[in-house]
């Protein structure tokens, strides 16, 4: 009995609609892939929240600011670093899953700053200049002198009423409106991108001039735009905040929030 086949013609149009299907499916399931990891970067965010006020529950609603600014916003003290992780969170819960330049060249992050080491618990032996780069920013005053700059302000900041601050305490006035943690969204002038910025070549020191790879925003689209980012407030709760509600406000390379 004779066997039936394929021909070759009906392989090619089986394997030409397998294609088109990929390519309708493969676009959604990154999507989908990268609205987990903003949910997940989302609960991250919660926890450091959580972090600063339960240290400022037992230390007269004081948070625990950072002995040095650093240069950059994500720059974060190890003496901060060390209260939080004495709250339960890792060093993995540092760093959006999101952020893959971070994420492949984690010990270079974590350690950028320290001269004292790393003991698998806490940083120790470390002087009050020590910091690590964190994946997220954090909207602290700085524990010395001098004082961080004043944040940039817009006109329609005053849509809220509130002018940007720098956080101390636990009790600031209105902590629905005051941005503790920020999502890493940073960018480097480019006067031939879209928005005059690249957010995913930092190439203006950092890992750059230290390891040889650019730094990044967490979040994107393309290096010309940002997605937005993940905002962590005094009060506890987390929004999502669209680029277009962004704007420049801190250092160089710029932060936005």
């Amino acid at each position: 009995m004779k066997r039936k086949a394929f021909t070759l013609i009906e392989l090619l149009v089986v394997i030409a609609i397998i294609a088109i299907l990929m390519s309708i499916l493969m676009p959604a399931l990154s999507r989908v892939r990268e609205q987990a990891r903003m949910q997940s970067c989302a609960s991250r965010i919660r926890q450091h929240v959580l972090a600063f006020t339960m240290y400022a529950d037992g230390n007269d609603s004081k948070l625990p600011l950072p002995l040095t600014a650093g240069n950059w916003l994500w720059d974060v003290g190890c003496n901060t670093v060390n209260y939080m992780l004495k709250t339960g969170l890792t060093r993995e819960l540092f760093y959006c899953p999101s952020n893959a330049i971070q994420q492949k060249h984690n010990d270079h992050f974590w350690t950028y700053g320290v001269s004292g080491k790393w003991d698998g618990k806490q940083f120790v032996g470390t002087g009050q200049a020590d910091f690590i780069v964190s994946g997220y920013c954090y909207v602290l005053e700085v524990a010395t002198e001098p004082k961080r700059p004043r944040i940039k302000m817009y006109p329609n900041d005053g849509d809220i009423g509130q002018n940007k601050i720098w956080c101390k305490t636990s009790v600031e006035k209105n902590p629905g409106v005051r941005e503790l943690v920020l999502d890493a969204t940073l960018g480097q002038e480019d006067r031939a991108a879209k928005h005059g910025y690249n957010f995913g070549m930092i190439t203006v020191g950092g890992s750059w001039s230290q390891g040889g790879f650019v730094d990044r925003t967490s979040h994107l689209k393309t290096d010309q735009e940002p997605r937005g980012g993940n905002i962590g407030f005094l009060d506890g709760h987390v929004d999502w905040r669209p680029w277009s509600e962004m704007r420049n406000r801190y250092g160089s390379p710029t932060f936005w929030w």
